[in-house]
């Protein structure tokens, strides 16, 4: 990739600001934090774009298919196994329907060590040849978490970003950040990360028959109600929209109230002791139920549909390393080492979505064989037709 030398360095010196604060309170009470925060505002609130040379638009079916708007929606864990995720874009693994026209991402990293220090999003447009459109999270300090310094190979990051990203065959018009409520106070205690959960909205430019494209990363370490407040601030954000809306996204929509004292037993119990069509139900259906995520009320009450969009399959499959309620029993796991496994085993989470307004039809997929460990991403792709 060809470096931008001052996003770079603006990086860095950002990096080397907070470096010194163990706590985001420690950080905000500073003298020089209002400066710093002024900083951090601009260089996130900053749109990078990628413009294609070799547009795909000029592929003869690209124009205004009949078949409507093909997309593909895909957390891609920050682009770590980058060269099997452009694989499978690029000889269209993700296919259901024909080969995206529009691709929303998740986790996708801008210089960091553990996706190869890419521009994730810009390498990926201009070996599909499509306009891209990427806004930054969140300033890592770290390596990352779970996996990160295995693929990071002993290298240190660059620029340290990690945000969304929307790539599209038709060109991209406005495109504008929605801030979200944010647990940012966890986010640079535990995991040392400076940001804030946002969405990112663009106009896509379809010939004659333009709309909105919209994906969102919502939080995963707190309760229910926060995914919904941050789903309703999104919704209120398109209120006013007219265009029919593609909206994607990883939602953590595993149906549990983390943050709490009791959070982690509660979860790991459910694991152990609900029938197994009861947690299927749960975990794949956290749309509806008596466990099910408000983020979805918040959908319906402004006109927005997903059950015809997706099939309800798992996109993510727990694992013991990366989960806290998992965690919580280590010390019966090396006890009861299968009995253990047995319970994470059973964590197949729906927490991928597609939900559109202004469309009059379609369906959706989930594609199986790209997630898992050493595949592509944790995450499974989806897609959907929007007709």
């Amino acid at each position: 990739m060809t470096r931008d030398p001052a996003l770079l360095e603006e990086c860095r010196a950002l990096q080397r600001a907070v470096e010194p604060y163990p706590t985001l309170a420690a950080l905000h009470a500073a003298p020089e934090w209002p400066a710093v925060a002024e900083r951090f505002a601009r260089m996130l609130g900053t749109v990078r774009r990628v413009v294609a040379d070799a547009p795909a638009i000029a592929d003869a079916r690209a124009s205004n298919r009949p078949d409507g708007v093909i997309a593909a929606h895909w957390n891609i864990e920050h682009g770590n196994w980058y060269e099997q995720v452009e694989r499978a874009l690029a000889r269209d693994e993700t296919r259901r329907f024909g080969g995206p026209d529009l691709i929303l991402l998740n986790e996708v990293d801008l210089g960091m060590a553990r996706a190869g220090n890419r521009d994730v999003t810009a390498d990926l447009a201009r070996a599909l040849g499509f306009h891209a459109a990427w806004v930054p999270m969140f300033l890592e300090t770290t390596l990352g978490r779970d996996d990160d310094a295995l693929t990071a190979h002993g290298s240190n990051n660059q620029e340290s970003l990690f945000g969304l990203a929307i790539l599209s065959r038709w060109p991209i018009g406005a495109a504008r950040i929605v801030e979200l409520p944010s647990p940012d106070a966890i986010q640079f205690d535990l995991e040392r990360m400076i940001g804030r959960h946002v969405a990112l909205i663009a106009e896509i430019e379809r010939p004659g028959q333009p709309f909105v494209a919209a994906t969102v990363h919502l939080e995963v370490h707190r309760a229910r109600s926060h995914r919904g407040a941050q789903m309703r601030v999104l919704m209120e954000a398109l209120a006013a929209e007219r265009r029919p809306v593609v909206l994607s996204g990883d939602f953590n929509s595993h149906t549990f109230d983390r943050g709490l004292w009791h959070s982690s037993m509660s979860a790991a119990w459910a694991l152990f002791t609900t029938p197994g069509d009861a947690l299927r139900e749960r975990l794949l259906h956290p749309d509806r139920g008596p466990h099910h995520e408000p983020l979805f009320d918040a959908l319906r009450e402004h006109g927005f549909e997903w059950e015809r969009y997706v099939d309800f399959q798992r996109t993510l499959q727990l694992r013991f390393d990366r989960v806290d309620e998992a965690r919580a029993f280590d010390l019966m796991r090396q006890l009861a080492r299968p009995l253990v496994d047995w319970a994470v085993a059973r964590g197949t989470l729906r927490l991928d979505w597609f939900a559109a307004r202004g469309f009059a039809g379609g369906e959706g997929h989930t594609i199986a064989g790209l997630d898992g460990p050493g595949r592509a991403s944790d995450h499974a792709p989806i897609s959907a037709r929007f007709i």
